[in-house]
């Protein structure tokens, strides 16, 4: 017979035991009931990842389509979905921005830039954005933050074409002073190649810096000797500071990589036009460093052309007491030495042969005000009296001769 001692002992482990397995099942439920919330958690979580996903890459595909507005309901959707996700957020900013919602897509790149002030294409937006709303010192500012700021990929690439965009912007706002040094900087860091040499010298150019222009344009002759885009562009900015011998070389050359090549790449007919221009202006041109010989047979040839030009533009005034007074200024003029001195006079006689040269120009000029636009030598003449400074480019090894680079 049990005692009373052990009966209730017995109870008290009876007791513990339906205890133990009430708290273990209250954990397994409690254990239950977490797994299956973390799995329907999860679930939630990834179906809504898998909506943002899907309705950024409609917004992508929509951007790349040229349809922004669309763009924009399918990323804020994406962004309902995660929020705060900085690609979705950029993609919604360029969105905004191609859409014409200047101020709205400057207040989300703002908020992004708050973020990461150092990001490079951040900055560009930015700078892009300041542009449109007409704030040319904040545009330059975020410009140089771009350059200055971090890039995915090739940083050095992406920083030249800053540097160029800027120039851009800089030579439409007339500050030439500027953009040629952002475009001398930028050809500085970036090694040789043919697209960013030609564009950076097309810059120069619009920046009024001829001469590094031409460095530009040799680079690129350089890599592609035969490149008629590159000859020709050459060719017409020597043409256009005034040396013709180089113009006339560079032409010639395009005419006979043209020539030679696809008919595709025929010399256009105002090149042709130029490079017969540029032949003549060298047999007029009565520059100074020609042999005494040489220049003299240059003035008495322009001399022919200028007087009867004179003589046209007078006989248009009859009877002559309507002759203008700058007319007869000038007839009073070619009455002098400068007007009627033989070659022998002026082979001997450097200051009358400059004397000469200056009534050559002034006949050209002076007539032109008063009978209008001249053609043919007269033009040509009319073209070195107002190019006062011509200027001597230097020639690259990889531009000379008319060959073919084929050969």
């Amino acid at each position: 017979m049990l005692t009373d001692f052990e009966k209730g002992s017995i109870a008290k482990r009876k007791l513990i035991l339906r205890d133990s397995l009430a708290i273990f099942s209250l954990f397994f439920a409690t254990v239950l009931l977490f797994a299956i919330t973390l799995f329907l958690f999860r679930s939630f979580t990834a179906h809504r990842a898998g909506l943002a996903q899907l309705w950024s890459d409609r917004g992508r595909e929509a951007l790349q389509a040229g349809k922004p507005a669309d763009a924009i309901v399918d990323l804020r959707t994406a962004l309902t979905y995660s929020p705060g996700t900085r690609a979705y957020e950029l993609l919604l900013a360029q969105a905004l921005a191609e859409a014409g919602h200047t101020d709205e897509a400057y207040q989300y790149f703002m908020g992004l830039w708050v973020a990461e002030p150092g990001d490079g294409f951040i900055n560009l937006q930015l700078a892009r954005l300041a542009r449109t709303r007409n704030d040319r010192q904040s545009a330059v500012n975020f410009y140089r933050a771009s350059i200055y700021g971090t890039w995915e990929g090739d940083g050095v690439a992406r920083r030249s074409e800053v540097r160029l965009e800027l120039a851009r912007f800089l030579i439409d706002q007339n500050d030439l002073a500027a953009a040629r040094l952002e475009l001398l900087i930028a050809g500085g860091n970036a090694p040789d190649e043919f697209n960013r040499d030609m564009n950076t010298a097309d810059l120069l150019r619009q920046a009024h810096d001829p001469i590094n222009a031409w460095t530009y344009y040799l680079k690129a002759l350089a890599q592609r000797p035969g490149d008629p885009a590159a000859l020709e562009a050459a060719g017409r900015l020597a043409y256009q500071v005034g040396d013709y011998a180089n113009a006339s070389r560079l032409l010639a050359r395009l005419e006979a990589e043209s020539a030679a090549g696809d008919s595709a790449l025929s010399t256009a007919s105002d090149d042709t036009i130029l490079l017969e221009k540029a032949a003549r202006l060298q047999e007029l041109l009565p520059s100074p460093a020609l042999p005494a010989r040489e220049r003299v047979a240059h003035i008495l040839a322009g001399r022919i052309i200028a007087r009867q030009r004179l003589s046209a533009c007078s006989a248009q005034f009859n009877p002559a007491p309507k002759l203008p007074s700058a007319l007869q200024a000038l007839n009073a003029t070619w009455a002098g030495p400068e007007g009627s001195a033989g070659a022998a006079t002026l082979l001997h006689d450097s200051a009358l042969q400059d004397s000469a040269v200056q009534l050559i120009y002034d006949t050209e000029t002076q007539t032109e005000m008063v009978c209008g636009m001249p053609t043919g030598d007269d033009a040509l003449l009319l073209r070195l009296a107002t190019t006062p400074h011509p200027m001597s480019l230097p020639e690259s090894e990889g531009t000379g001769g008319t060959t073919d680079s084929r050969d």
